[in-house]
């Protein structure tokens, strides 16, 4: 009896300590969105995304060649270029759309990214779509529209056709974003088969310097506007005095740095102490951290539509997890069953 109530106890400490990790993820994620907002008023998206890949490829090279350079060896260097190209892609577009959006809409917007690749599993590895992944979808689908445009809310009213013309444009950076982040995981399924971590995390970063670098330090000229995109190519090196860097940029810059390896190393910790429908509920937390973050260091303040879309994206989220948590189990249960069946007549 002691003993069961000992694995209980422990049990209970472990989950907990999944939960308290899973909350430090989610308010370091958190910080990175707000301390890149207050660099890209000052220096350039393309010159944060650089800055900000370079600091870390820095940082990983003790651990990465540890064990000589034999142990980085790779047969899917194309593959693992994509993954940079999409890395990029994708943090250029969520560093564009930070500068123009709230912290909060960004990050709910975001978790937009579960449902997508929802679609994926569905679309490309032939996953089963069951009606929770298709509420799921709908939900997620329907906040999104009032986080865009929350003057929905009134549906029918002066105001809200009135708005429905006047929606953020910059939003479309953030749901580009999605889809190169997708992308980039579905990406990192098909490498996790047979690459180490440490090998995916340095090509990664390698990639995406090399990728990031031309755009960061190359002058570019406008050549046409496609509504807020603009269509540009290099003609010139920057000169170092009109990148704009000073030495408040260097505190931002190791906060980002900082901030990523506690996320990183948080969320494995949150999975590995307590079971992922447990804990991933609590990464939602990120809205309540960018919401004070956004409040207290740029006055921002979400309308009453926009807190019904976060509602409503949260609660597909958490609704999706847990049932696919359910469906895994009850096939796990009957798979036990089934061997004990087997068993039974053998």
């Amino acid at each position: 009896m002691s003993n069961k109530l000992e694995n209980h106890v422990e049990k209970e400490r472990r989950t907990l300590a999944g939960i308290l990790f899973m909350l430090l993820n989610a308010l370091a994620i958190s910080v990175i969105y707000a301390a890149s907002k207050e660099l890209t008023k000052e220096i350039s998206s393309n010159l944060v995304v650089f800055l900000y890949k370079f600091s870390i490829l820095i940082c990983i090279l003790p651990w990465c060649f540890k064990d000589g350079i034999s142990s980085m060896k790779t047969n899917r260097i194309f593959l693992h270029a994509s993954r940079g190209f999409l890395s990029v892609c994708g943090s250029l577009s969520l560093y564009y759309a930070i500068k123009h959006i709230e912290l909060v809409d960004i990050t709910a917007i975001g978790y937009i990214e579960q449902v997508v690749l929802v679609i994926i599993g569905i679309l490309y590895f032939k996953e089963q779509a069951t009606i929770a992944k298709m509420v799921g979808i709908l939900l997620s689908f329907t906040g999104a529209v009032l986080v865009v445009n929350p003057s929905l809310i009134n549906f029918g009213s002066t105001e809200s056709v009135k708005m429905f013309s006047n929606i953020n444009p910059y939003y479309m950076f953030v749901f580009m974003s999605i889809g190169f982040w997708a992308s980039n995981c579905t990406v990192i399924k098909i490498l996790g088969k047979t690459e180490k971590t440490k090998v995916q995390l340095f090509y990664v970063l390698l990639f995406s310097c090399i990728i990031a670098f031309p755009l960061a330090f190359m002058k570019w000229e406008t050549a046409a506007h496609i509504g807020v995109v603009q269509i540009r190519y290099p003609y010139k090196m920057i000169s170092a005095d009109s990148l704009g860097l000073n030495v408040s940029h260097i505190k931002y810059l190791a906060l980002l740095a900082i901030c990523y390896f506690t996320h990183s190393i948080a969320f494995f910790k949150a999975l590995k102490y307590a079971d992922l429908s447990t804990v991933i509920p609590f990464d939602y937390s990120r809205l309540v951290f960018a919401g004070i973050l956004g409040l207290l260091l740029f006055e921002e303040a979400p309308e009453l539509g926009s807190y019904v879309g976060y509602a409503l994206i949260v609660s597909s989220g958490i609704y999706l997890i847990r049932s696919e948590a359910n469906r895994r189990k009850k096939i796990k249960e009957f798979e036990i069953k089934k061997l004990e069946s087997e068993y039974e007549h053998s």
